[in-house]
């Protein structure tokens, strides 16, 4: 299995044309072509789960789609359990979001917005727009992993993290992991 993560990484290398976005992916091959064991078994649980038809795979995957921090989609978070599909924002950088993308990186480190407000110091609320249906927050202490094939693009973008909104859930991701005083 690591010789074809191998030779499907050094293929997306090479049809790389951004010189600096090909330098790193070659500075982080390992990311690429090794998965931690947590890693590894969750994608081997997802890839279970497609070969059983639990998903439909024409709605599954993101090779082709982009992808970009601060933009909000539908992801599916508990394939187990109805109503679990929820909106979404993407929270990793955008170097490894064209590395999913490519479909040589196969994880996303996202937020869980809710359409409950509670408010508080861990949720940011964003109001209604674009193709965001309801008024909702990002629960900013439910940031999580979740599978590339988890993510909805046959819904499509609901919108996307306006600068002043992306700092603020930057401050407040700060402050949880404690790198800010209250």
């Amino acid at each position: 299995m690591k010789a074809s993560r191998e030779a499907a990484f050094l293929a997306a290398v090479e049809q790389e044309k951004d010189p600096d976005y090909r330098a790193w992916l070659l500075a982080n091959r390992a990311i690429f072509v090794t998965r931690p064991r947590t890693q590894k078994k969750a994608w081997l649980e997802a890839l279970e789960e497609m070969d059983e038809g639990a998903y439909d795979s024409t709605d599954e995957g993101l090779e082709g789609v982009e992808i970009h921090k601060g933009e909000i989609w539908f992801a599916d978070l508990d394939p187990h359990a109805k109503g679990k599909v929820r909106p979404v924002v993407i929270w990793q950088n955008d170097y490894l979001n064209r590395a999913v993308t490519l479909g040589i990186y196969h994880q996303i480190i996202v937020m869980p917005l809710s359409s409950r407000l509670y408010g508080g110091a861990y949720r940011y609320r964003i109001e209604a727009r674009d193709n965001l249906p309801k008024t909702s927050e990002i629960v900013c202490n439910a940031i999580g992993l979740v599978g590339s094939n988890r993510l909805m693009p046959k819904r499509g973008l609901l919108t996307k993290l306006r600068p002043h909104e992306t700092e603020s859930v930057t401050k407040i991701l700060r402050e949880i992991t404690g790198e800010v005083s209250s």
